[in-house]
Formats: C-alpha cells, structure tokens, sequence
C-alpha cells in the first residue's frame, strides 16, 4: 500500500466534510485513512468496543473494507476481520450489503467468518445501501501495491534494525508469496548473523527467517538452511529450517554465503 505523509494527509482531511468530527472521531478517521493495516486495526478495534456510531466514519470503513478485501494476502486479513467487525458494531442497515458481499465473494474462510458475524448485528437491508465510491479515498490510500512498491517497502522493514520489523517482513514475504533475490539475501544474511547468539525470545522471529527463505522455493538458500539445521541450539529453529530446506529447489546453483549481501545490516535489537 502507498503510503502518504501526515501534511498531505492533513490537507486531503481537510477537504473532506470532516467538520462535524469530535477530535476522538479525527483521530479514527485519520487512523483508518492513514495507509497502515496496523493503525487500521487499531481504530477499528476501538470503534468495535466503545460502539461509536458516526455515518461518516462507517462510510470510510466501508469503502476501505471494498477495496481490500479481493486481493487481500493472509497477513492482512486480521486487521480487515476487526474492520469488518466494526462495521457490524453501528447496527446501521445501509452497510449489509458491503458485508454480503465481503461474506459470498472473499476467498478467505476467516474474513468471510468474521463479516457474517458483523452481518448478524444489522437490522437488514435498510434505506439506501453502500456501494463502492461513495466515499472518495484520498490518492494512493490503499491502492494495490504493485509488486517494486512491495519489494522496497519489505526491503525497508527488514533495515529498520529491530527483530519486530523483520518478523513482520518475513510473515508478508510468506503471505505475498514474494520471490525476490534481494530480500531473501537480507533474509539470510540476517539470519546467518543472528541464530548463533539467538536467544529463546528471538527464535520465532528467526523461525519465520526460514519460512520466508522457505517459501520462495530457490535453491541458492539451501546450504543457508543446513547450517541452521545443524548448528542451532534450539530444536524449535532446528526444525524449521530442516522443513523449509525440504520447499527449495532440487538444483545446482551458487549457494549464499554469509557476506555476499552488499548492503549494510543494522545490528538487531529486540
């Protein structure tokens, strides 16, 4: 997803007929509208459990909901399963046809679970329905990222410098099914440089560094793998790389070494 900059952001809410928010609906909207699945989930999660109840709000979730949901990947569906379900929360009719439409056409047992939990708190089909656009999104606001903006944006993550940020990009490597060389060398190198002095707090973050290597199914990473399989002091970690090295490719090819990445990696904090 595209991201855009608080001024811009700012200045696209203050065209919109915002007027009648409280600063706590301000807050929401500028949470839903802010281009990130983690503040998404978030003020959907608050509109969820406090009931707030404001037609504009619900029309920006809604619209957001319509544009995700069909090419949703896997490490999205929770934050769009909370914004279905806050839809449900206003117990306004106007929105049973956004979660019908999400509950028969999502190919996603979990999101189609949750909107028809969110579907049971409506009236019904009351009054004028929702429909797509009706609610203008500002530019590139949860736009389909095209597969460079993906690329970079996990490339990103991954040099924050803390363990959180490379989970999160491992997960969305495996979720996005992305095959790129460049990312997976981070992915290595990373994992190569922080699975010897791992401690039992950090061996799910590396776990997911072999799932990701693991799911894109070349064989350059397979040497990586068997050095973790053979030289970890956890089983847990162990095991997943022996699983993962099992997904890769059964060829001949220059196997990654610890340094061959070309970029600088931060030294990783958890």
């Amino acid at each position: 997803m595209r991201r855009m900059s608080a001024a811009i952001m700012a200045v696209l809410l203050s065209f919109s007929a915002m007027g009648a928010f409280t600063d706590e609906q301000q807050q929401l909207a500028d949470q839903l509208l802010s281009g990130d699945l983690g503040q998404l989930k978030s003020a959907s999660q608050r509109i969820f459990k406090e009931g707030i109840k404001h037609p504009e709000l619900s029309d920006i979730a809604a619209e957001i909901l319509l544009v995700k949901y069909p090419d949703a990947y896997s490490s999205e569906v929770d934050s769009l399963a909370w914004l279905a379900r806050a839809i449900g929360s206003t117990e306004n009719g106007r929105y049973h046809g956004v979660l019908s439409e999400v509950v028969n056409s999502t190919k996603i047992d979990k999101l189609a679970r949750h909107a028809e939990k969110a579907l049971d708190n409506l009236p019904g089909a009351e009054g004028e329905q929702y429909i797509a656009g009706m609610y203008t999104l500002p530019k590139g606001v949860f736009e389909k990222e095209t597969t460079s903006e993906l690329v970079a944006r996990l490339k990103k993550l991954m040099l924050r410098g803390d363990l959180a940020s490379l989970k999160r990009a491992a997960k969305e490597i495996v979720s996005t099914k992305t095959v790129d060389q460049t990312l997976t060398d981070i992915v290595a190198e990373a994992l190569l440089l922080n699975y010897p002095a791992a401690t039992k707090a950090q061996i799910d973050t590396l776990a997911w560094l072999t799932n990701a290597i693991g799911s894109t199914g070349l064989a350059r990473y397979k040497q990586v793998l068997q050095q973790v399989e053979d030289n970890s002091d956890f089983r847990k970690l162990r095991k997943y790389a022996e699983k993962n090295k099992a997904k890769l490719a059964d060829e001949e090819v220059e196997q990654y070494q610890q340094g061959m990445l070309k970029l600088p990696l931060p030294a990783y904090t958890y």
